[in-house]
């Protein structure tokens, strides 16, 4: 059997392929093809898919609890960020208070403890920042390929203006989170992972996993439905 995981994110919908629990390949979900067999489980806040799961992890949803993780939030808590932080708080070390920061469409911080998710933050993503100035403005559209590329000067053009600003806001939430929720370690994940990686000053243990949401579902799968 092979376990398949689809991330359905609300721009680059993508499926991981699982075999004896070690991640082989992940694809632009476009390019799955159903295959007799599969287990499939989804985490999806994107559009409704014609897929549907071999497990609806919906059922092990309730107001106060995701599986065996309590869950300090309304149950408008998206799927991306609950299985995310599952995956995290199945690996808690005894007393350690983690931070995610997911930075994909929408840059995402939660707080996750041994006592379950404690709540979080949701900001623009840096493209989703960028287009901000297109869309209110007659102003340049800058690829987020431009960001982290000049010097500490104060900007001279409308590109370096709005470039170095991206960058300040990015900084500046990023940060500002981690004082707030002085947390023993950050878990990064997401498509612009390590360019937030990149604007971390503080000293806290740092982790990346571009692929949580799978690993995840991976760990779920392992832990939870492999009986059932």
């Amino acid at each position: 059997m092979r376990l398949v995981t689809i991330d359905n994110g609300n721009t680059n919908p993508h499926v991981g392929f699982f075999t004896e629990g070690v991640l082989q390949s992940v694809v632009p979900l476009d390019q799955y093809s159903p295959t007799p067999g599969d287990f499939v489980l989804i985490a999806s806040v994107g559009p409704k898919l014609s897929i549907q799961p071999s497990f609806d992890l919906k059922t092990k949803r309730t107001p106060t609890h995701f599986f065996d993780m309590k869950v300090n939030y309304a149950e408008t808590l998206g799927e991306d960020r609950l299985i995310a932080s599952y995956g995290v708080f199945k690996k808690l070390k005894k007393g350690e208070r983690v931070l995610l920061i997911d930075a994909g469409t929408f840059l995402k911080t939660d707080f996750i403890t041994e006592d379950g998710f404690q709540g979080g933050y949701i900001f623009p993503g840096i493209s989703r920042f960028l287009k901000i100035y297109t869309e209110s403005a007659q102003l340049p559209t800058l690829s987020k390929d431009l960001l982290f590329k000049g010097n500490a000067d104060l900007p001279h053009t409308t590109n370096e203006a709005i470039l170095k600003a991206t960058e300040l806001y990015l900084k500046a939430c990023v940060e500002e989170v981690i004082t707030k929720i002085a947390p023993d370690k950050i878990v990064f994940t997401g498509g612009d992972a390590n360019e937030i990686k990149k604007l971390i000053s503080s000293k806290v243990h740092a982790e990346t996993d571009r692929h949580l949401i799978h690993s995840a579902l991976s760990l779920i799968h392992d832990l939870h439905l492999r009986q059932e």
